[in-house]
């Protein structure tokens, strides 16, 4: 019987736009609620730039945010986990990547950083332009990221547009002993050890009292394989890369016809 459903939003729950839940894929999930499932979203986004998607489907309980950096209870308001980069390696970080001509931001405290002389975003992503404004319009703005920080360990260290420097900034994050992943394409996302969708899912079972054979997961990226290989019932989405699927129990119908919505009316209903 599944109990919780964990889904990643970009390219799994999103429609194509990155922007939209779809109706059918709202009225699955609330379906699922009503029948007493809890519903979490899994994502490498940072829990400010959740709220469009909590807007559409308000029932989900929690935000596994930052590539499960932290787990936040959104009936209870508060975080309930938390595994961060420490503050001196985010500090020493910052301080390299400054002297690179790249594009990085830091996940700090739920909300995205990042320093004016970074602000330039060339990467090639993949995503949608309106979703790219979107995202620019949230981050906060800052002279110094090493002001900002201060004393505080960070979620995520989030690299784009590295070119010839990519084997520099993989060796940097490599001796800090953090956990490296990728959810679009130019993107290298460093977390700090234990921070990823699926140790955060087995902890949020742990507080629930949920085993990893009452969960429903979905997923289409390399950030998302620790949380289907976790749970009992996992999909990678037919969009997905071929990393992702190799992690899932099963494929599901991509984004673009709510394969998401297809599976729980199948198998959670």
């Amino acid at each position: 019987m599944v109990k919780l459903i964990a889904t990643d939003l970009d390219g799994t729950l999103m429609a194509p736009d990155h922007m939209t839940v779809t109706q059918r894929t709202k009225d699955a999930l609330f379906a699922a609620h009503e029948k007493g499932v809890r519903i979490a979203i899994a994502t490498g986004r940072t829990l400010s730039f959740t709220d469009s998607v909590t807007a559409q489907i308000p029932f989900a309980d929690y935000v596994i945010s930052s590539n499960g950096a932290a787990v936040y209870d959104r009936n209870e308001e508060k975080y309930v986990y938390s595994t961060l980069i420490p503050n001196k390696d985010v500090i020493e970080a910052v301080e390299f990547l400054n002297t690179l001509p790249v594009h990085y931001h830091i996940y700090l405290g739920g909300r995205i950083y990042i320093q004016k002389s970074a602000m330039s975003f060339s990467a090639d992503t993949g995503l949608p332009e309106d979703f790219l404004k979107d995202f620019l319009s949230r981050v906060q703005l800052c002279d110094s990221l090493t002001d900002v920080i201060g004393s505080q360990d960070a979620e995520v260290i989030d690299v784009f547009s590295m070119g010839e420097h990519e084997a520099e900034i993989v060796e940097l994050f490599r001796k800090k002993k953090l956990v490296m992943t990728s959810a679009v394409r130019g993107e290298l996302a460093a977390t700090a050890v234990g921070a990823d969708k699926g140790t955060a899912l087995s902890g949020l079972c742990g507080v629930l009292g949920i085993t990893a054979d009452e969960v429903m997961s979905f997923g289409d990226a390399e950030n998302d394989c620790p949380m289907l290989e976790f749970a009992g019932l996992s999909f990678a989405m037919e969009n997905g890369n071929a990393v992702c699927k190799s992690a899932a129990k099963a494929v599901a119908p991509s984004n673009a016809v709510d394969g998401v919505a297809q599976m729980i009316e199948k198998y959670a209903l």
